[in-house]
């Protein structure tokens, strides 16, 4: 290999010098070693395929006469070297086709059965150069077709029949020849004997290749023989085809083949093609039902040639061929009806005109099968009903049958499982095939079938789970119409109520989860405010204001199952202005925020007692982020309820709920303490949005008795010690409570409200208490990652941007308040503080602006709490320190060279107040920030260790060492 890639390199260079050496070379060794000789050859055969254009027409007729010598020489066959001879001549033939026959035909005599390798190199020339050689065909034919008879070897018969294929091929396709002279007729007698040879002497032979050889060659002759002599040969011949199909395993060939013949037969008006339709619809009809295994390109082939055959016996037996296939659809056989449904539908797509009087009696045929249970049987006939579909179906009476399948199909439930059957359909893939149709309908042929019809479908409870395809495709449909400004985009409910569509059918859509029957929330409310003209005139105005935000958040929401049942009772009311009251949008939350939100907007108080007290019954209490939404959900609601939702939650917190009472699984056992304090978090929490949502005028009158009181007897020291993550919920309803203007007021008034100041105190004190317990093994004495880092660590990294925003800004808010009460007393050696600013400090790339701004005002805190553990005053300024409050600025800007910049500059700061002894830990601990969950924040800490080590890398040379 090594030597002939060296020649080639040569040779592209000097080629006539290289090949003349070559040349000259093998005539000089006559006796060299066939593998010597096969190297030296095939270096021929490249140098001519890239530089033929630059070799005079000397060289070359010496280059073949070498090659055609080197392939004859031995009577015997060497593959490898004469092979690689006749590569050379099909190599030059390309370019050189006159002198490459005169050689070969000068060794392919009459009557002289020529070396087998001069029947190789001519099959491939007929491949590469078929053109070519057409000047050649009477010499070639003349020649070759006494030889047919003397050829006894199969491989010898195999290479003439794919001569004959070539140049069939060629004849077949005269169109697209340069000698226009040529004609079909031309050589007709002479294929006839050829024909007549090869299909009586060599179809029977035990050997495959040849057999589908002969086979692809009698498919083209019959296209070229007379017609006469067709009619004659079409009772032998078909039965021989078809008959091939059980002595060969691969069938493309012989389909092919068969194809060929039936269009040749019909192109002729043959008589007695009919005298073997019963054969050929048999054979037919077990191939389109044999399994396609679209991996293996064969099978995919040979069952798209079968269905060409059935088109085209379509031209000639329109009603023998349909009556068969719907006859055979009534065979309960999975195999047999997916079979027959496959060919309807490529007789409904290629054969238009010959099924327009037939649309009738397919469409009650096709209901047997759309009752099959297979789902195999039920994707083909999706299949077929999008092709009738497309050809006029669903406009005949009846054709709603066919909507109302693909519709019941778009509602499967899930079965996750995977099929043990390779070509197994599962409810999943079947569902989504039935998605693709109805949109297809909806978007090319449906509008007239599809509207107003399909609103009747979202309404009964066996379709919920295609109420998001059938959602878009009203929406599709509705805008269209309403665009154009089509009559029909109106909806009389009452005249449509023969398809029981009526106005609940939008918004019994919204009525449930939204994430459940596959996420219809959304498309929902988007077809909400598509019908609204057709709900209310009033509607439009209204939605189109409310709506769209909702969507834009809904689009971001993940897998949430929080109940939202009573919208429908609230709908009539339904508005969102108070959507956006809280500062913090979170996913999760969504669904309480919408109940919140909609309760704010609802009259009824006995509607909004009712719907509090669901929430507050069947919520999840033991999830944190639930408890969250509860709390935020009633905090929207008491901006327009404050009375009753203070009620609602003073007779909650009374409620059999917070008292222990046996366990229904052990009745020795009390309830858990754990469960009974969830709850109180979640009653705190809602205490504390209610305060942040409540407006300041109403809420002056009940902070003291009715939101502070009551707080006061569930905020125990069993709360706060409880679990950390229940720490930091009480403390933000501590904040929500402490940020409201109104309480502002009474803070700094507590004189006149001396309870409330005292309790505030208290409150505040206890839960940064409980905070500071939290971290002081961490901070102070635990170098190991149980404190907070500990309790941070997995949403300091989450995925999840929500959770990555709350880790640091509640690390940045307890940081604060650790620094502000650090007393003498209580300090030692900050053991840690290496170890927090690599977790911390690469967040301030963070793809999340919100948990970038957080992470500098962490890094701040925690290099003055440095400082502080040095001596320094509280009120203490440092320069280099303060420099890092204007880069928050710089950490607003998304491109990530400015934020790898500002990284740089933030390490810089570190690195001059980082004592050297948690140098060591800081690096380790910016190790693995490089595999971060956001790439982001690993490129971070590679820039914040490159800084760091260049300018105090010196100090860790004796760690290394």
């Amino acid at each position: 290999d090594q030597v002939r890639k060296s020649l080639l390199t040569l040779g592209k260079q000097q080629p006539e010098r290289v090949l003349f050496m070559c040349q000259d070379y093998l005539l000089k060794h006559p006796k060299l070693a066939v593998g010597h000789r096969v190297v030296i050859l095939q270096t021929i055969e490249l140098i001519v395929s890239c530089r033929i254009e630059e070799i005079d027409t000397p060289k070359i007729k010496g280059v073949i006469s070498l090659a055609s010598e080197e392939m004859t020489r031995s009577k015997e066959v060497v593959p490898d070297w004469q092979q690689a001879a006749s590569n050379i001549l099909v190599a030059i033939g390309n370019k050189h086709i006159n002198d490459i026959m005169e050689e070969i035909l000068n060794k392919f005599q009459p009557g002289v059965l020529p070396h087998f390798f001069v029947v190789q190199t001519l099959a491939s020339l007929s491949d590469s150069n078929v053109y070519g050689m057409v000047p050649f065909l009477n010499a070639i034919l003349g020649t070759m077709l006494p030889m047919l008879s003397m050829a006894k070897h199969d491989n010898m018969k195999w290479k003439y029949g794919y001569i004959f294929n070539s140049i069939l091929e060629y004849l077949a396709n005269l169109d697209k020849a340069p000698d226009p002279t040529v004609r079909k007729d031309t050589f007709s007698s002479e294929i006839y004997t050829a024909y007549d040879t090869i299909f009586n002497n060599w179809l029977q032979s035990r050997e495959p290749k040849l057999r589908l050889t002969v086979a692809e060659a009698v498919g083209s002759m019959c296209h070229l023989i007379a017609s006469d002599k067709l009619e004659e040969q079409i009772p032998k011949v078909i039965p021989a085809i078809v008959s091939l199909y059980k002595k060969n395993h691969e069938h493309f060939i012989i389909s092919k083949s068969l194809c060929q013949i039936l269009e040749a037969s019909i192109n002729v008006g043959s008589r007695v093609l009919e005298t073997q339709l019963d054969t050929l619809l048999l054979a037919l009809h077990q191939q389109v039902c044999a399994p396609v295994d679209y991996s293996d390109p064969p099978t995919v082939k040979n069952h798209n040639e079968v269905l060409r055959c059935f088109s085209v016996l379509a031209i000639a037996f329109p009603d023998r061929l349909v009556m068969y296939v719907l006859q055979k659809l009534e065979n309960s056989n999975e195999r047999s009806r997916t079979g027959s449904l496959s060919v309807l539908r490529h007789l409904i797509n290629s054969t238009t005109s010959t099924m327009e009087s037939k649309k009738l009696l397919i469409l009650t045929s096709i209901r047997q099968p759309m009752a099959d249970h297979s789902n195999k049987v039920k994707k083909r006939v999706v299949q077929v009903i999008s092709a009738m579909a497309h050809h006029g179906y669903l406009e005949l009476e009846g054709g709603e049958i066919l909507v109302r399948f693909i519709v019941q199909h778009c509602a499967l439930p899930d079965t996750n499982q995977k099929p043990t059957d390779p070509e197994g359909v599962t409810n999943e893939s079947l569902r989504e095939m039935c998605d693709s149709a109805l949109h297809l309908l909806t978007t090319t042929v449906g509008q007239l079938v599809l509207w107003p019809k399909l609103l009747y479908y979202l309404t009964p409870s066996q379709y919920s789970n295609a109420t998001t395809p059938l959602c878009k495709s009203l929406i599709v449909l509705g805008t269209k119409k309403r665009k154009n400004q089509e009559a029909s985009f109106n909806i009389n409910f009452k005249q449509e109520g023969r398809w029981n569509i009526n106005k609940q059918c939008p918004i019994r859509c919204v009525k449930s989860f939204p994430y459940s029957c596959r996420h219809h929330g959304a498309p929902s409310l988007s077809l909400l405010q598509t019908l609204s003209i057709n709900i209310h005139p009033k509607a439009e105005i209204f939605w189109e204001n409310e709506i769209p935000p909702l969507l834009s958040l809904l689009e971001g929401i993940v897998n949430t199952k929080i109940r939202f049942s009573f919208i429908q009772s609230t709908i009539p009311n339904l508005g969102f202005q108070g959507f956006f009251c809280s500062d913090s949008l979170h996913k999760e939350s969504f669904l309480y925020r919408c109940i919140g939100a909609t309760l704010q907007q609802c009259f009824n108080k006995e509607v909004v007692k009712k719907q509090l007290q669901e929430v507050l019954l069947t919520a999840r209490h033991a999830d944190a982020v639930e408890r969250q939404g509860v709390a935020m959900g009633i905090g929207l609601c008491a901006n327009s309820h404050l009375e009753g939702t203070l009620a609602k939650l003073e007779e909650f917190g009374k409620s059999e709920v917070f008292k222990k009472s046996p366990s229904i699984f052990n009745l020795l056992k009390e309830r858990n303490d754990v469960e009974v304090e969830k709850v109180k978090s979640t009653l705190i929490l809602s205490y504390g949005q209610v305060a942040f949502n409540a407006p300041p005028e109403k809420l002056l009158n009940r902070i003291d008795q009715d939101i502070l009181r009551s707080i006061s007897k569930h905020f125990n020291t069993k709360v706060l010690k409880l679990q950390s993550r229940n720490h930091l919920f009480c403390f933000i309803s501590c904040n929500s409570l402490l940020r409201k203007p109104c309480l502002g007021y009474v803070y700094r008034h507590y004189t006149h409200f001396n309870y409330c100041h005292t309790f505030l105190q208290t409150l505040y004190k206890d839960t940064m208490a409980a905070l500071q317990e939290l971290l002081k093994s961490f901070l102070t004495r635990d170098p190991t990652p149980d404190g907070l880092q500990g309790v941070f660590k997995s949403w300091l990294s989450s995925p999840q941007d929500h959770e990555r925003e709350r880790a640091v800004t509640v690390t940045a808010h307890i940081l604060a308040y650790y620094l502000d009460n650090l007393t003498v007393k209580s300090m030692v050696f900050f053991h840690n503080l290496g170890a927090l600013l690599g977790r911390l400090s690469p967040r301030c790339s963070d793809p999340h602006p919100p948990v970038r701004t957080a992470a500098i005002d962490c890094v701040y805190t925690l290099l003055y709490t440095q400082l502080r553990y040095e001596g320094f005053s509280l009120d203490y300024k440092d320069e280099a320190v303060e420099s890092l409050l204007p880069l928050k600025e710089q950490l607003e800007n998304p491109d990530h060279s400015v934020l790898y910049k500002t990284c740089s500059d933030m390490t810089k700061v570190m690195s001059k107040r980082l004592p050297q002894q948690q140098m060591t830990t800081l690096v380790f601990m910016l190790f693995e920030g490089l595999v971060d969950s956001q790439t982001n924040c690993c490129r971070a800490s590679s820039v914040i260790l490159n800084t760091l080590l260049k300018s105090r890398g010196a100090g860790l040379q004796d760690k290394v060492l």
